[in-house]
């Protein structure tokens, strides 16, 4: 009975070394750095970079089309009048905002009312689905929007309203409903789908819907009627993702991806759908995020390998400039590969589910497993154990490494 509990602990021992140690390594000696700050100029025509070095002193510079940097550097006065879009609010202070920037008319209405920021995570699509979707009065009766009243689902092939006061099906919206999703040709089950459900927002747009052939939908709520249309584009393209949008200048519906990984903006006049030349994107993997001003957007793509950036012209969407950075192992991320031979973590950055992931497999590792098993073969030599215990303990310390050896050397067996 004994043995059994002590191999027992030794296993749950390392079990958990293996999550704790190398979590404890990460926040004693943290090696994640910031990317810079990056924005385009419409004075210039160049990537104004705005980087933090090792010495903790603000570099700024420049980056022509290609990305390569240019010389010389910049002032934050300087950088001030080359990002007018951004430091507008400075610029007034100074009186020194201009009346027009590359032949349009500016001023702080302008600025605010053009600019807007999207951000998408892995996370926000690895997830679990729910059954239920609340719907909200994109027509209230009054001005500002109301919380919702009601969910639907998908039932048996068709659209059912439920109250969420009653939980009573609401059977003559639910009819509509049905009647204008199989009059659009809507497939289910439904793919992916898209929602800002909240009434701090300026308007309601309700969905964006993917089906089961990967055809894009809009469809929302309109004075208790549904709305509904389908998004002409090539039969070529099957929509994965999408992510809509309820900006204050109301010119953009969403983002949207496809299974080919490319993504493109749909406008809201004619649902025109345009691709964006940023290159390959997976959003499952890689985290989208997009600053827009008057002038341009700038895409930028973060994942594990590394980040790019690449700037857009705000009317036709063609590129401007490109930037990119590959990440590379820091001292303390290289050393941990000679201690760590992986790493277990329950969770991740990624997505939502809670589940063991034996990650960062590391040979390097095997030089102080080595060490290790040859220290814990002479400890069990010298305490008197008997051999097929040390050899058996001695193969676990050579195979898990560290993780073994500690509760190896503590638990007596």
């Amino acid at each position: 009975m004994k043995k059994a509990y002590n191999i027992l602990l030794i296993a749950l021992g390392i079990i958990v070394l293996s999550w704790f140690l190398p979590w404890l390594y990460s926040i004693v000696f943290p090696s994640a750095a910031s990317d810079p700050f990056i924005a385009y100029s419409p004075v210039n025509d160049r990537m104004i970079v705005s980087e933090t070095g090792d010495d903790k002193n603000l570099a700024i510079y420049s980056l022509d089309a290609d990305g390569n940097r240019k010389e010389g550097s910049y002032t934050k006065e300087q950088r001030d009048s080359l990002l007018p879009q951004i430091y507008y609010t400075q610029l007034m202070a100074s009186e020194a905002l201009p009346d027009t920037i590359a032949g349009i008319e500016v001023g702080v209405a302008a600025f605010k009312h053009s600019q807007w920021v999207f951000s998408a995570l892995p996370r926000d699509i690895n997830k679990v689905m729910p059954e239920v979707y609340l719907m909200m009065e994109s027509m209230p009766a009054r001005i500002d929007l109301e919380d919702p009243k009601e969910v639907f689902r998908f039932r048996d092939g068709k659209v059912e309203f439920i109250d969420m006061e009653t939980n009573a099906v609401i059977e003559g919206r639910s009819k509509r409903f049905t009647d204008i999703f199989n009059e659009r040709g809507f497939a289910l089950p439904m793919r992916a789908y898209s929602a800002n459900i909240t009434s701090r927002k300026p308007y309601d747009e309700g969905y964006l819907m993917v089906d089961a052939n990967g055809d894009l939908y809009h469809t929302k709520m309109q004075a208790g009627r549904p709305y509904m249309m389908k998004v002409n584009k090539p039969d070529s393209v099957k929509v994965a993702h999408v992510y809509i949008m309820e900006n204050i200048d109301t010119r953009h519906l969403g983002i949207v991806s496809d299974e080919n990984h490319n993504l493109y903006v749909l406008e809201r006049a004619g649902y025109r759908l345009i691709p964006l030349p940023v290159g390959k994107v997976d959003p499952e993997k890689e985290k989208i995020s997009i600053v827009k001003n008057i002038f341009n957007w700038v895409v930028k793509v973060t994942g594990p390998e590394g980040v790019r950036w690449t700037a857009l012209d705000s009317d036709d969407y063609h590129r401007l400039a490109f930037y990119s950075k590959t990440y590379t192992e820091s001292a303390s991320q290289k050393a941990a590969t000679y201690i760590f031979p992986y790493e277990l973590s329950f969770t991740s950055v990624s997505d939502c589910y809670a589940s063991p992931r034996f990650e960062y497999f590391s040979w390097h590792a095997i030089f102080l497993n080595v060490v290790l098993a040859v220290i814990l073969f002479v400890v069990y030599r010298r305490r008197g154990r008997v051999a097929p215990c040390i050899a058996a303990c001695s193969v676990i310390t050579l195979i898990f490494g560290i993780f073994a050896f500690i509760p190896l050397m503590i638990v007596k067996n």
